[in-house]
């Protein structure tokens, strides 16, 4: 539900095409929320069918016509619906924390290498957080500072959440540096912390 839930909510900001609607996911909250393209217009196609948005071909002025999509007041109902219905549990699936469970194996310093390299990954989206926290262009649709609060406080989420990893994964390489002694040191802290 929340792929259909964040489409009706891009689209009560204002109707746009499919191609749009990827861009404003990719422009605000790709970087907790992906989506393809194809999974866009096989939701869009569902909505319609429900009765939950509308399209109208629009003409392409030397270009291909294409679909702008609006919601209906259904489609408003189910937003809101949506919008005030409990969270679903997360579910945190981390690639890199699955490797590690298996990882006892993997040379000390090709598992410093495979830390060091997400570290820059994870730097680069810090990176680009920071960029959206200071382009206004991703505000301008807001309609109300209440919104460009929220929409704010998603990507603060975001910078903690980098600024997190990115403390866990200093630790993790200090710790499995190959250094002697570094899983006593670890359980110390564990049992010290609980």
């Amino acid at each position: 539900m929340s792929l259909r839930g964040a489409i009706l909510g891009f689209l009560s900001l204002e109707p746009t095409s499919g191609y749009t609607l990827k861009q404003r996911f990719d422009g605000s909250v790709r970087s907790f929320w992906s989506v393809t393209q194809s999974q866009i217009y096989r939701e869009l196609h569902a909505l319609e069918r429900e009765g939950l948005v509308e399209a109208t071909t629009m003409p392409g002025d030397g270009k291909p016509d294409r679909k702008v999509y609006s919601l209906t007041e259904p489609g408003r109902a189910a937003l809101k619906a949506w919008l005030e219905e409990p969270l679903e549990p997360l579910m945190l699936r981390h690639p890199l924390l699955l490797k590690l469970v298996f990882a006892a194996q993997v040379p000390p310093k090709r598992l410093d290498d495979i830390l060091a390299r997400y570290a820059r990954e994870i730097e680069a989206t810090k990176i680009d957080y920071e960029g959206r926290l200071g382009d206004e262009r991703i505000f301008t649709l807001a309609r109300s500072s209440r919104e460009r609060d929220l929409w704010r406080l998603s990507i603060e989420h975001g910078l903690a959440w980098c600024d997190a990893e990115l403390r866990w994964i200093e630790r993790a390489r200090s710790e499995l540096s190959g250094e002697r002694g570094g899983q006593k040191r670890w359980n110390r802290k564990t049992k010290s912390s609980s």
